[in-house]
């Protein structure tokens, strides 16, 4: 009986044993990773909507950033633009842009006449908001904005022809008063250097520099044009006549008749 129950008991001993997990050697790396270390999902960066391509008789090649915020009509070759919805160029925030590609040194030039969509024989604004839209250069390589331009209308303080410089969504500007809804602006490019005028239109005036940015940040190739933009609801058109890109090869070509 002795002898039965000792064999019983390594029996025991020996079952016991090999249903024991084998122990893991020094140094040696799980197959799988613990719950309470597993990896967190990182959150998707935003996407940047595609421009879209215009049908503008005249502005074939031409595309626009956020189209569904504006109306866009040609007239005798003008090109009107009327706001339908809040749509600003602010920090990271981006307005409504029609524009055309554009390589290397560039001046862009047109009469910008802005005025209240409701009765377009005012002026924009007169009610604290900001209401504008003129000329600008922006880079399409996406991410963080990256722009500079020039626009008259309304600022909130009333008629005047404002410069904007935005770097990785950071914007500066200044917005000085001016004497009508609309003006004579150009934005040119030489190199890095950034060059915004204004003028009365019909004028012929000497050109009035209106701010020098400094942008060595942007590439050769710009989204370059026409934009449009409100802080508040929309009271806003705006036409855009005798639209002119053209090559530079020298300073003075940025003050050229």
């Amino acid at each position: 009986m002795k002898s039965r129950a000792l064999f019983l008991s390594l029996l025991i001993l020996f079952l016991s044993a090999c249903a024991a997990p084998a122990s893991a050697p020094a140094g040696s790396v799980p197959t799988s990773t613990p719950a309470a270390t597993a990896a967190i999902p990182t959150r998707k960066p935003t996407r940047t909507p595609l421009p879209t391509p215009t049908d503008i008789p005249g502005f074939e090649g031409w595309s626009v950033v956020n189209p569904e915020a504006v109306e866009i009509r040609s007239q005798d070759g003008a090109l009107v633009l009327t706001l339908k919805q809040k749509a600003l160029w602010f920090m990271e925030r981006r307005g409504v842009l029609v524009y055309h590609p554009v390589e290397g040194d560039f001046r862009i030039t047109a009469d910008v006449h802005t005025s209240k969509r409701s009765d377009p024989s005012r002026p924009p604004g007169g009610d604290g908001s900001v209401q504008l839209g003129g000329l600008m250069a922006r880079s399409g390589d996406g991410g963080q904005e990256n722009y500079l331009f020039i626009v008259a209308g309304d600022d909130g303080d009333g008629l005047s022809i404002e410069t904007k410089n935005t770097v990785e969504s950071f914007s500066k500007y200044s917005g000085p008063a001016w004497d009508s809804p609309e003006a004579e602006l150009r934005l040119c490019r030489i190199g890095t250097t950034f060059n915004l005028y204004k003028r009365h239109v019909g004028s012929k005036e000497a050109w009035t520099p209106a701010a020098t940015f400094e942008r060595p940040d942007l590439p050769q190739s710009l989204q370059v044009g026409l934009n449009i933009y409100t802080d508040s609801t929309p009271d806003l058109q705006i036409r855009y006549d005798h639209i002119r890109i053209d090559p530079v090869a020298d300073p003075s070509d940025c003050e050229a008749t």
